[in-house]
């Protein structure tokens, strides 16, 4: 039977005159709510059981779900509840950005693909949030909740280490609790049991941390079919009320990773339209996408086939100005340098004794090996911009839940060493020399802040505005 997962502080569960009973009802799968829709006499014959026992099970957890039912639509007045409050996440143009730190009292969902710095940043909270008040801290401590592995300590360190404010003002480790999860199963033990007692007996605790949400439940929640789906989402809804309840019974800040998967673009060959009420219509202004690819998703899917080939070349998406520049750069590169080579090569070549019948030969060669180390396309066609593709986990039953979103994205532009022009002077044959990276933190949405972005980039510090 679910009534742990209904009634986790049900009398039932510990009272020895029901042990029978609860035991029939799990080897035969009955489950809360069918215990509550059949009558005495089904579940008697179902459980092999007295129809008194039942009777008398049956009575107490009525009386048990009116009573938490009534405990959860108590009307609660707002000078009754603390008013969140927020941190400084340890650089004042990111604090900024958020509209004044990380907000208690709610969820901040950081997202984006791998080793954009998600971690690095959760990290950094870990630390920030010990701060005294003076300095933007809460002086409190953080749970911090590992999905993919342990806490790395030693980063933890580098970043303490090498900001003065968290060496001079006890910002240490021992001010971290860390538990590590390798299944849904713990993850869910950890939150629902462990976690509301660790927050009982730690009232300085101001941060809790989970990284990442989606990791476990991406793997081990099968949506194959529509009830499995619906099972899904009423899963991903009780897991986000539970932390908000959290979040504001114990006036913490909840900050949670979040993974990404891809929406591809469509291929059918029939052309339809979205209504704005659909969610594939509003669905790009809530999971960050650019204003062009949310436009350019929208005239595809009313596009036929004949017309997808011209919305391609269109103004929609803007041109890659980085790729095109490196492109020319690079061009402009392997002619200077082709020159300068099949020069040598012809000058050393009259120099020698042996016939020119191979110079045709040896200068092919030498043009393939400059194409080849500057590893450039042959042809200056104009180059859009990407669609954007990535979406968070977990849809739009857990957004509805979140305060703020956060977007880390990591691109690449082209190098000081192609924006200078000194592209022919590179000697070497490795293609990343023309880019360089590019970071971007954007808010999705928030309710403390407007939609705003910043470049950032990693550091030993942890992250940090640039």
């Amino acid at each position: 039977m679910d009534l742990y997962d209904e009634l986790p502080n049900s009398e039932l569960l510990y009272l020895p005159e029901f042990t029978l009973i609860l035991e029939a009802s799990a080897q035969n799968n009955v489950t809360v709510m069918e215990f509550l829709m059949l009558n005495p006499n089904d579940l008697s014959r179902v459980l092999k059981r007295s129809i008194n026992e039942v009777v008398k099970f049956k009575q107490i957890l009525i009386r048990e779900l009116e009573q938490q039912n009534e405990e959860k639509d108590k009307p609660v007045l707002l000078t009754e509840l603390s008013k969140p409050v927020s941190f400084t996440t340890g650089d004042v143009e990111i604090d900024n950005l958020l509209g004044g730190g990380i907000y208690t009292h709610g969820i901040t969902e950081i997202f984006g693909e791998s080793s954009t710095g998600k971690s690095q940043f959760l990290m950094l909270l870990s630390l920030s949030v010990q701060l005294p008040l003076s300095l933007g801290g809460l002086n409190g401590k953080s749970v911090y909740i590992t999905t993919e592995g342990d806490l790395p300590t030693e980063r933890l360190k580098e970043i303490i280490t090498s900001r003065p404010e968290f060496s001079n003002n006890n910002v240490s480790q021992s001010n971290i609790f860390t538990v590590g999860c390798n299944d849904l199963m713990t993850q869910e033990h950890i939150i629902k049991v462990q976690l509301p007692v660790l927050l009982e007996q730690n009232k300085d605790i101001n941060l809790l941390i989970i990284d990442s949400i989606s990791h476990h439940m991406r793997v081990e929640l099968q949506s194959s079919s529509f009830k499995e789906s619906h099972a899904n989402r009423h899963y991903i809804n009780e897991l986000a009320e539970h932390l908000l309840f959290l979040a504001k019974k114990y006036s913490v800040a909840i900050v949670v990773a979040n993974q990404v998967s891809d929406k591809i673009l469509l291929t059918s060959t029939d052309s339809f339209s979205h209504e704005i009420s659909d969610y594939d219509y509003q669905m790009g202004w809530i999971v960050g996408w650019k204003d062009s690819s949310i436009v350019y998703r929208q005239k595809l899917s009313e596009s036929n086939v004949n017309n997808k080939n011209n919305l391609e070349d269109s103004a929609i998406l803007s041109d890659d100005d980085d790729y095109m520049l490196v492109e020319r750069e690079i061009n402009k590169a392997m002619e200077i340098n082709g020159i300068r080579v099949k020069q040598e090569f012809i000058n050393n070549d009259k120099k020698s004794s042996k016939a020119s019948n191979n110079n045709k030969e040896g200068l092919q060669n030498v043009e393939e090996g400059i194409s080849k180390s500057f590893n450039a396309p042959k042809n200056n066609k104009i180059v859009k911009r990407k669609v954007d593709t990535h979406t968070p986990n977990l849809g739009l039953s857990w957004a509805n839940h979140v305060s703020t979103r956060i977007l880390l994205k990591k691109s690449y532009k082209a190098s000081l060493l192609v924006t200078r022009g000194e592209a022919h002077l590179y000697k070497g044959n490795d293609p990343s020399a023309f880019w360089q990276v590019k970071r971007i933190m954007k808010i999705v949405f928030s309710t403390y802040t407007t939609n705003k972005e910043l470049a950032y980039t990693i550091s030993e510090k942890g992250i940090e505005y640039m």
